[in-house]
Protein backbone atom coordinates (compact mmCIF):
# COMPACT_ATOMS: atom_id res chain seq x y z
CA UNK A 1 0.00 0.00 0.00
CA UNK A 2 1.61 3.39 -0.72
CA UNK A 3 2.18 6.38 1.55
CA UNK A 4 0.02 8.51 -0.40
CA UNK A 5 -2.87 6.15 0.09
CA UNK A 6 -2.09 5.19 3.80
CA UNK A 7 -2.18 9.17 4.51
CA UNK A 8 -5.11 9.38 2.91
CA UNK A 9 -6.79 6.83 5.38
CA UNK A 10 -5.65 8.39 8.09
CA UNK A 11 -7.34 12.01 7.62
CA UNK A 12 -10.26 10.20 6.21
CA UNK A 13 -10.25 10.92 2.50
CA UNK A 14 -11.55 8.60 0.60
CA UNK A 15 -10.96 8.50 -3.72
CA UNK A 16 -13.23 10.14 -5.67
CA UNK A 17 -15.78 7.33 -7.37
CA UNK A 18 -15.41 7.48 -11.10
CA UNK A 19 -18.47 8.78 -12.58
CA UNK A 20 -19.30 6.66 -15.87
CA UNK A 21 -18.98 9.05 -19.16
CA UNK A 22 -22.29 11.45 -19.33
CA UNK A 23 -24.24 11.53 -22.16
CA UNK A 24 -22.98 14.96 -23.69
CA UNK A 25 -19.88 13.64 -23.99
CA UNK A 26 -21.27 11.00 -25.79
CA UNK A 27 -22.72 13.36 -27.79
CA UNK A 28 -19.92 15.22 -28.61
CA UNK A 29 -17.98 11.93 -29.29
CA UNK A 30 -21.01 11.14 -31.91
CA UNK A 31 -20.18 14.53 -33.05
CA UNK A 32 -16.51 14.15 -33.76
CA UNK A 33 -16.79 10.72 -34.87
CA UNK A 34 -19.35 12.17 -37.80
CA UNK A 35 -17.25 15.62 -38.80
CA UNK A 36 -14.86 13.60 -39.00
CA UNK A 37 -16.07 11.28 -41.58
CA UNK A 38 -17.96 14.13 -43.29
CA UNK A 39 -14.45 15.92 -43.85
CA UNK A 40 -13.20 12.05 -45.24
CA UNK A 41 -16.37 11.92 -47.37
CA UNK A 42 -15.79 15.41 -48.89
CA UNK A 43 -11.90 14.90 -49.17
CA UNK A 44 -12.80 12.05 -51.62
CA UNK A 45 -15.63 13.95 -53.25
CA UNK A 46 -13.48 16.68 -54.37
CA UNK A 47 -10.92 14.11 -55.18
CA UNK A 48 -13.24 11.61 -57.54
CA UNK A 49 -14.52 15.04 -59.40
CA UNK A 50 -10.85 16.10 -60.32
CA UNK A 51 -9.98 12.78 -61.58
CA UNK A 52 -13.07 11.92 -63.69
CA UNK A 53 -14.15 14.61 -66.47
CA UNK A 54 -17.07 15.71 -66.37
CA UNK A 55 -17.87 13.64 -69.76
CA UNK A 56 -17.03 10.43 -70.80
CA UNK A 57 -17.63 8.72 -74.16
CA UNK A 58 -16.69 4.97 -74.91
CA UNK A 59 -16.78 2.54 -77.52
CA UNK A 60 -17.88 -0.53 -76.63
CA UNK A 61 -18.33 -3.11 -79.54
CA UNK A 62 -18.47 -0.72 -81.99
CA UNK A 63 -21.32 1.43 -80.51
CA UNK A 64 -20.23 4.54 -79.28
CA UNK A 65 -21.62 5.40 -75.88
CA UNK A 66 -21.76 9.86 -74.53
CA UNK A 67 -22.40 11.61 -71.29
CA UNK A 68 -22.23 14.44 -70.04
CA UNK A 69 -23.33 14.13 -66.58
CA UNK A 70 -20.88 11.85 -64.62
CA UNK A 71 -20.45 14.82 -62.24
CA UNK A 72 -23.73 14.82 -61.69
CA UNK A 73 -23.78 11.00 -61.06
CA UNK A 74 -20.71 11.63 -58.62
CA UNK A 75 -22.58 14.49 -56.89
CA UNK A 76 -26.01 12.14 -56.13
CA UNK A 77 -23.44 9.15 -55.13
CA UNK A 78 -22.00 11.49 -52.56
CA UNK A 79 -25.74 12.33 -51.31
CA UNK A 80 -26.68 9.02 -50.37
CA UNK A 81 -23.44 8.03 -48.91
CA UNK A 82 -23.90 11.01 -46.50
CA UNK A 83 -27.97 10.37 -45.58
CA UNK A 84 -27.02 7.17 -43.26
CA UNK A 85 -24.64 8.22 -40.99
CA UNK A 86 -25.92 11.94 -41.06
CA UNK A 87 -29.57 9.95 -39.72
CA UNK A 88 -27.14 8.34 -37.33
CA UNK A 89 -25.69 10.84 -36.10
CA UNK A 90 -29.07 13.30 -35.58
CA UNK A 91 -30.39 10.22 -33.64
CA UNK A 92 -27.17 10.31 -30.91
CA UNK A 93 -27.50 13.56 -30.73
CA UNK A 94 -31.22 13.37 -29.76
CA UNK A 95 -31.20 10.27 -27.69
CA UNK A 96 -27.20 9.35 -26.77
CA UNK A 97 -25.04 6.62 -27.76
CA UNK A 98 -26.21 4.34 -25.09
CA UNK A 99 -29.89 4.30 -26.68
CA UNK A 100 -28.83 4.59 -30.06
CA UNK A 101 -29.15 2.53 -32.98
CA UNK A 102 -25.55 2.61 -34.06
CA UNK A 103 -24.82 1.27 -30.75
CA UNK A 104 -27.31 -1.34 -31.01
CA UNK A 105 -26.66 -2.08 -34.49
CA UNK A 106 -22.09 -2.06 -33.50
CA UNK A 107 -22.86 -4.15 -30.03
CA UNK A 108 -26.14 -4.55 -28.34
CA UNK A 109 -27.76 -6.23 -31.69
CA UNK A 110 -31.33 -7.96 -31.68
CA UNK A 111 -33.05 -10.52 -33.93
CA UNK A 112 -35.22 -7.81 -34.81
CA UNK A 113 -31.82 -5.70 -35.51
CA UNK A 114 -29.79 -8.56 -37.16
CA UNK A 115 -32.39 -8.53 -39.92
CA UNK A 116 -32.57 -4.85 -40.74
CA UNK A 117 -29.00 -5.19 -41.17
CA UNK A 118 -29.07 -8.26 -43.21
CA UNK A 119 -31.37 -6.26 -45.27
CA UNK A 120 -29.61 -2.78 -45.26
CA UNK A 121 -26.60 -5.06 -46.85
CA UNK A 122 -27.73 -7.28 -49.07
CA UNK A 123 -29.73 -4.24 -50.86
CA UNK A 124 -26.39 -2.34 -51.04
CA UNK A 125 -25.13 -5.50 -52.89
CA UNK A 126 -27.84 -5.28 -54.84
CA UNK A 127 -29.41 -8.75 -54.39
CA UNK A 128 -32.15 -7.74 -53.17
CA UNK A 129 -33.04 -5.53 -56.62
CA UNK A 130 -31.88 -9.29 -58.72
CA UNK A 131 -34.40 -10.99 -56.27
CA UNK A 132 -37.27 -8.54 -56.68
CA UNK A 133 -37.19 -8.54 -60.25
CA UNK A 134 -37.42 -12.18 -60.01
CA UNK A 135 -40.51 -12.64 -57.63
CA UNK A 136 -42.27 -9.40 -59.50
CA UNK A 137 -42.14 -11.26 -62.90
CA UNK A 138 -40.12 -7.89 -64.50
CA UNK A 139 -42.33 -5.27 -62.72
CA UNK A 140 -39.85 -3.84 -60.72
CA UNK A 141 -37.81 -2.70 -63.52
CA UNK A 142 -40.20 -0.58 -65.04
CA UNK A 143 -39.13 2.83 -63.90
CA UNK A 144 -40.05 6.44 -63.86
CA UNK A 145 -37.98 7.67 -65.99
CA UNK A 146 -38.48 4.81 -68.58
CA UNK A 147 -42.07 5.07 -68.79
CA UNK A 148 -41.88 9.20 -69.07
CA UNK A 149 -39.49 8.40 -72.16
CA UNK A 150 -42.20 5.97 -73.60
CA UNK A 151 -45.18 7.92 -72.90
CA UNK A 152 -43.81 10.88 -74.86
CA UNK A 153 -42.53 8.72 -77.43
CA UNK A 154 -46.18 6.88 -77.76
CA UNK A 155 -48.51 10.13 -77.43
CA UNK A 156 -45.77 12.20 -79.41
CA UNK A 157 -46.29 14.86 -76.08
CA UNK A 158 -43.32 16.47 -74.34
CA UNK A 159 -44.46 15.69 -70.56
CA UNK A 160 -42.36 18.73 -69.68
CA UNK A 161 -43.14 19.79 -65.93
CA UNK A 162 -45.71 22.67 -65.67
CA UNK A 163 -43.83 23.74 -62.56
CA UNK A 164 -39.93 24.02 -64.72
CA UNK A 165 -40.35 27.93 -64.28
CA UNK A 166 -40.40 27.85 -59.88
CA UNK A 167 -37.16 27.75 -58.04
CA UNK A 168 -35.18 24.61 -57.68
CA UNK A 169 -36.00 24.10 -53.84
CA UNK A 170 -39.89 24.96 -54.49
CA UNK A 171 -40.10 22.63 -57.23
CA UNK A 172 -38.97 20.33 -54.41
CA UNK A 173 -40.95 21.25 -51.69
CA UNK A 174 -43.98 21.00 -54.92
CA UNK A 175 -43.36 17.21 -55.70
CA UNK A 176 -42.46 16.18 -51.98
CA UNK A 177 -46.16 17.19 -51.39
CA UNK A 178 -47.06 15.47 -54.49
CA UNK A 179 -44.94 12.00 -54.35
CA UNK A 180 -46.18 11.67 -50.64
CA UNK A 181 -49.96 12.19 -52.13
CA UNK A 182 -49.63 9.16 -54.17
CA UNK A 183 -47.08 7.46 -51.56
CA UNK A 184 -50.13 7.42 -49.02
CA UNK A 185 -52.37 5.62 -51.35
CA UNK A 186 -49.65 3.23 -51.91
CA UNK A 187 -49.42 3.10 -48.58
CA UNK A 188 -53.35 2.43 -48.00
CA UNK A 189 -53.09 0.00 -50.59
CA UNK A 190 -50.16 -2.15 -48.96
CA UNK A 191 -52.33 -2.97 -45.75
CA UNK A 192 -55.14 -4.11 -47.83
CA UNK A 193 -56.01 -7.91 -47.69
CA UNK A 194 -54.43 -8.86 -50.54
CA UNK A 195 -51.08 -6.79 -50.64
CA UNK A 196 -50.52 -7.14 -46.00
CA UNK A 197 -48.66 -10.11 -46.41
CA UNK A 198 -45.59 -8.43 -48.74
CA UNK A 199 -45.78 -5.25 -46.67
CA UNK A 200 -45.93 -7.10 -43.62
CA UNK A 201 -42.45 -8.03 -43.85
CA UNK A 202 -41.53 -4.21 -42.64
CA UNK A 203 -43.90 -4.13 -40.11
CA UNK A 204 -42.52 -7.14 -38.67
CA UNK A 205 -39.74 -5.14 -36.44
CA UNK A 206 -40.26 -5.99 -32.71
CA UNK A 207 -38.20 -3.20 -32.14
CA UNK A 208 -37.15 0.24 -34.49
CA UNK A 209 -33.80 1.22 -35.51
CA UNK A 210 -32.19 3.50 -38.15
CA UNK A 211 -32.05 0.93 -40.58
CA UNK A 212 -35.61 -0.40 -40.33
CA UNK A 213 -36.33 1.80 -42.71
CA UNK A 214 -34.74 -0.44 -45.21
CA UNK A 215 -36.14 -3.47 -43.91
CA UNK A 216 -38.57 -4.14 -47.51
CA UNK A 217 -39.64 -6.96 -49.23
CA UNK A 218 -38.04 -7.37 -52.81
CA UNK A 219 -41.52 -8.39 -54.06
CA UNK A 220 -43.56 -5.36 -52.92
CA UNK A 221 -44.54 -3.74 -56.48
CA UNK A 222 -46.97 -1.49 -55.83
CA UNK A 223 -45.08 1.75 -55.67
CA UNK A 224 -44.25 1.35 -59.56
CA UNK A 225 -48.16 1.60 -60.26
CA UNK A 226 -49.44 4.01 -57.60
CA UNK A 227 -46.17 6.56 -57.89
CA UNK A 228 -44.32 5.62 -60.69
CA UNK A 229 -47.18 6.23 -63.00
CA UNK A 230 -48.61 9.34 -62.16
CA UNK A 231 -45.17 10.66 -61.36
CA UNK A 232 -44.24 9.86 -65.10
CA UNK A 233 -47.06 11.09 -66.45
CA UNK A 234 -46.48 14.71 -64.93
CA UNK A 235 -42.84 14.94 -66.01
CA UNK A 236 -41.32 15.25 -62.89
CA UNK A 237 -37.67 16.68 -64.05
CA UNK A 238 -35.02 13.52 -62.91
CA UNK A 239 -33.06 15.77 -60.44
CA UNK A 240 -36.03 17.55 -58.89
CA UNK A 241 -36.58 13.91 -57.96
CA UNK A 242 -33.69 12.67 -57.08
CA UNK A 243 -33.93 15.59 -54.39
CA UNK A 244 -37.17 13.92 -53.00
CA UNK A 245 -35.64 10.85 -53.05
CA UNK A 246 -33.46 12.41 -51.12
CA UNK A 247 -35.56 14.00 -48.41
CA UNK A 248 -37.70 11.06 -48.25
CA UNK A 249 -34.74 8.57 -47.49
CA UNK A 250 -33.48 10.63 -44.55
CA UNK A 251 -37.02 11.35 -43.05
CA UNK A 252 -37.68 7.48 -43.61
CA UNK A 253 -34.09 6.69 -41.50
CA UNK A 254 -35.40 9.13 -38.55
CA UNK A 255 -39.18 8.28 -38.38
CA UNK A 256 -38.07 4.42 -37.92
CA UNK A 257 -34.98 6.18 -35.14
CA UNK A 258 -35.25 5.65 -31.66
CA UNK A 259 -36.29 9.34 -31.63
CA UNK A 260 -39.84 9.34 -29.96
CA UNK A 261 -40.47 12.72 -30.75
CA UNK A 262 -43.90 13.97 -32.29
CA UNK A 263 -42.32 17.42 -33.41
CA UNK A 264 -45.08 20.03 -32.31
CA UNK A 265 -47.11 21.34 -35.24
CA UNK A 266 -44.69 19.81 -37.84
CA UNK A 267 -45.16 16.60 -37.05
CA UNK A 268 -48.99 17.13 -37.09
CA UNK A 269 -49.11 19.10 -40.61
CA UNK A 270 -46.06 18.60 -42.75
CA UNK A 271 -43.63 15.81 -42.29
CA UNK A 272 -44.48 12.72 -40.02
CA UNK A 273 -43.01 12.52 -36.85
CA UNK A 274 -41.20 9.39 -35.19
CA UNK A 275 -43.86 9.36 -32.77
CA UNK A 276 -46.78 9.20 -34.86
CA UNK A 277 -44.91 6.56 -37.30
CA UNK A 278 -44.30 3.92 -34.37
CA UNK A 279 -48.35 4.62 -33.69
CA UNK A 280 -48.55 3.22 -37.43
CA UNK A 281 -46.46 0.31 -36.45
CA UNK A 282 -48.59 -0.94 -33.42
CA UNK A 283 -48.72 -4.23 -32.51
CA UNK A 284 -52.65 -4.08 -30.80
CA UNK A 285 -54.77 -3.94 -33.67
CA UNK A 286 -57.36 -3.78 -31.74
CA UNK A 287 -58.16 -0.23 -33.34
CA UNK A 288 -57.20 0.33 -37.25
CA UNK A 289 -53.79 1.73 -37.68
CA UNK A 290 -53.23 4.82 -39.27
CA UNK A 291 -50.16 7.58 -40.12
CA UNK A 292 -49.94 5.70 -43.60
CA UNK A 293 -48.62 9.32 -45.00
CA UNK A 294 -45.04 10.92 -44.78
CA UNK A 295 -46.90 14.01 -45.04
CA UNK A 296 -49.91 14.50 -42.22
CA UNK A 297 -52.27 16.47 -44.28
CA UNK A 298 -53.00 13.35 -46.61
CA UNK A 299 -53.79 11.40 -43.15
CA UNK A 300 -56.07 14.74 -42.00
CA UNK A 301 -57.59 15.14 -45.54
CA UNK A 302 -58.48 11.08 -45.95
CA UNK A 303 -59.63 10.41 -41.87
CA UNK A 304 -56.50 8.74 -41.04
CA UNK A 305 -55.21 10.72 -38.68
CA UNK A 306 -55.06 9.23 -34.88
CA UNK A 307 -53.32 11.97 -32.22
CA UNK A 308 -53.57 9.70 -29.88
CA UNK A 309 -51.33 6.68 -28.31
CA UNK A 310 -48.56 6.28 -25.70
CA UNK A 311 -44.93 6.45 -26.59
CA UNK A 312 -42.88 3.44 -26.80
CA UNK A 313 -45.78 1.47 -26.91
CA UNK A 314 -44.58 -2.19 -28.47
CA UNK A 315 -44.82 -2.57 -32.26
CA UNK A 316 -45.08 -5.68 -34.69
CA UNK A 317 -46.99 -8.07 -35.78
CA UNK A 318 -49.02 -11.11 -34.41
CA UNK A 319 -47.61 -13.17 -37.72
CA UNK A 320 -44.59 -15.38 -36.27
CA UNK A 321 -41.42 -14.27 -37.24
CA UNK A 322 -37.72 -15.55 -36.66
CA UNK A 323 -35.71 -12.76 -37.88
CA UNK A 324 -32.28 -12.98 -37.30
CA UNK A 325 -29.42 -12.50 -40.03
CA UNK A 326 -31.31 -15.47 -42.18
CA UNK A 327 -33.70 -13.72 -44.27
CA UNK A 328 -34.70 -16.28 -47.02
CA UNK A 329 -37.34 -18.23 -45.05
CA UNK A 330 -39.29 -15.15 -43.65
CA UNK A 331 -39.11 -13.52 -47.14
CA UNK A 332 -40.28 -16.75 -49.11
CA UNK A 333 -43.12 -17.81 -46.66
CA UNK A 334 -44.45 -14.20 -47.18
CA UNK A 335 -44.33 -13.88 -50.90
CA UNK A 336 -46.06 -17.38 -50.73
CA UNK A 337 -48.70 -15.77 -48.23
CA UNK A 338 -49.48 -13.12 -50.83
CA UNK A 339 -50.28 -15.44 -53.74
CA UNK A 340 -52.18 -17.77 -51.25
CA UNK A 341 -54.14 -14.63 -50.11
CA UNK A 342 -55.52 -13.88 -53.83
CA UNK A 343 -57.34 -17.75 -53.58
CA UNK A 344 -58.86 -16.69 -50.57
CA UNK A 345 -56.95 -18.47 -48.05
CA UNK A 346 -55.20 -17.74 -44.52
CA UNK A 347 -52.37 -15.99 -45.16
CA UNK A 348 -51.97 -13.82 -41.91
CA UNK A 349 -52.06 -14.04 -38.17
CA UNK A 350 -50.32 -16.39 -35.35
CA UNK A 351 -51.76 -19.37 -36.74
CA UNK A 352 -50.55 -18.31 -40.16
CA UNK A 353 -48.08 -20.90 -40.42
CA UNK A 354 -49.76 -24.08 -39.66
CA UNK A 355 -51.75 -23.02 -42.72
CA UNK A 356 -48.69 -22.29 -45.35
CA UNK A 357 -50.31 -24.10 -47.65
CA UNK A 358 -53.50 -22.24 -47.83
CA UNK A 359 -56.19 -24.89 -46.07
CA UNK A 360 -57.93 -22.56 -44.02
CA UNK A 361 -60.19 -19.89 -45.43
CA UNK A 362 -59.35 -16.20 -44.17
CA UNK A 363 -61.59 -14.69 -41.57
CA UNK A 364 -64.66 -12.46 -42.99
Amino acid sequence: MSQAFELDNALGVSEAPRRPPSAFSGRLIALAAFLAYAALMGGAWWAVLRVFPASISLTVLGRTLDTDSVHEQLNNAFLIFMLLPTALWIEVAVVGWAKSSARQLLLDRTPSTKTDLAVFLLGQAHVLDVVGRLLTLGAAMVSGAWLHDWLTRTTGVSLASGTAFLPLPLQIVVFFFVYTFFDYWTHRTDHTRRFWPLHRYHHSAEDFAVLTSVRQHPAAFTAIFVINFPMAALGAPADVMIYVNVVVVCIGFVIHSKITSDWGWVGRWLVQSPHHHRLHHKLDMSTPTGHFAMAPVWDRLFGTWYDVGEKGLPIGVDTPYRHGFLVPRDMLRDYLHFWIGLTGRRNDGPKSDLAFLGTAPLPK
